[in-house]
């Protein structure tokens, strides 16, 4: 049954359904080289009765399957395989929300894990919470071909994660919404508000990660911290989609998502009723998104053709988006935007410099 509220689809959930404190999904495709590290990491004797692991198979043409199929053997009442036809990581999340049998809901993608320690204190607050979302730290980890993943280098994005919070304290989301920033490995967050609000994110689509954390912000009304960091995020294997030269390839698929977010952004306060504060940390995270986009833009060798498009994306953020445009806190842009593009060809140079390897 369905209501309709402020033009969304709001789908009731009883949240007495929820049979385990936990459900993480891990969206798979062609991941056996990594696939198994990850499983193991959840393998946890004290969290796996309150623990659901749902390894959506995206269509994989490896042994991802198989592998997931081992970890559903011996723990059947923690794993569960989905197997389903290439969709890409949102379909993935997607399939995730509607089968999650859990209270809270974390994505950990195939290629990373999960640090034992501090995922065992990451479940002890859950089982203690109640609040729409719990931040947890985590770690860029960097795979230099090590045979041992202990031998990474580990470096945190920020040495204090959330800085100025009170950890294991729940604060009302709008009050400290001006001060953070959870990404998608910080964040674990209610199943409820997902399911409840019919969050989908757009498939056959790389970059989707700022969809996953953006969409369920306008119903969020409390936050609690965890000092933990609980989510290892490999860097460094080749292809991975966040390097400069994949971004480059896949320009469309950012370019499809910034579009989502805009399409999104048009309706806050026409079809979905959202602060004002969290609509200030809204525009935030879309102009971040937006200065990637930029980087991707300048990472190419300058030309006067390049330097319009750059100008022209631009005007039409500037005049009809001028709140998104104004939030932006990348200096280089900042620079680039005060002197008209004077800049424009060293900015390049610097970028391609930075992430091309010179070329």
């Amino acid at each position: 049954m369905k209501d309709k509220i402020m033009g969304r689809s709001h789908i009731k959930v009883d949240e007495k359904t929820f049979k385990k404190i936990l459900t993480v999904v891990v969206p798979a495709y062609n991941a056996e080289k990594y696939l198994k590290d990850n499983l193991e990491s959840f393998c946890i004797p004290e969290l796996l009765s309150d623990l659901e692991v749902i390894i959506v198979n995206d269509g994989s043409t490896d042994n991802s399957a198989d592998i997931a199929e081992e970890f559903v053997k011996y723990y059947p009442n923690t794993f569960k395989l989905i197997t389903k036809e290439n969709g890409g990581h949102g379909s993935g999340i997607n399939i995730g929300i509607l089968n999650a049998s859990g209270k809270y809901f974390k994505v950990v993608d195939a290629d990373d894990w999960v640090e034992r320690g501090a995922f065992i204190k990451l479940l002890n607050t859950l089982r203690k919470s109640d609040s729409d979302i719990i931040a947890s730290g985590f770690y860029w980890v960097y795979d230099e071909g090590q045979r041992n993943k202990e031998d990474f280098v580990r470096k945190a994005e920020m040495k204090i994660p959330f800085v100025g919070v009170d950890y294991n304290k729940e604060y009302i989301f709008d009050e400290i919404a001006d001060r953070i920033y959870i990404k998608m490995h910080h964040m674990t967050i209610k199943t409820e508000t997902l399911k409840r609000n019919n969050i989908k994110i757009d498939e056959r689509c790389y970059y989707v990660d700022s969809e996953y954390i953006i969409y369920p912000i306008p119903y969020v009304r409390t936050i609690k911290f965890v000092d933990a960091f609980v989510y290892m995020y490999r860097l460094g294997r080749q292809g991975q989609s966040v390097s400069i030269e994949k971004m480059q390839v896949n320009e469309k698929n950012y370019d499809k998502v910034i579009e989502s977010l805009l399409v999104f952004y048009d309706r806050l306060n026409k079809n979905i009723m959202c602060s004002q504060e969290k609509q200030r940390y809204i525009e935030k995270i879309i102009a971040r998104i937006i200065a990637g986009k930029m980087k991707i833009m300048l990472s190419y060798p300058p030309t006067n053709t390049k330097k319009k498009s750059i100008q022209g994306f631009e005007k039409r953020l500037r005049q009809n988006y001028p709140a998104i445009y104004n939030s932006n806190i990348n200096k280089a842009l900042k620079i680039l935007r005060w002197t008209n593009y004077l800049f424009y060809r060293e900015a390049s140079m610097l970028v391609r410099r930075k992430y091309c390897m010179g070329k």
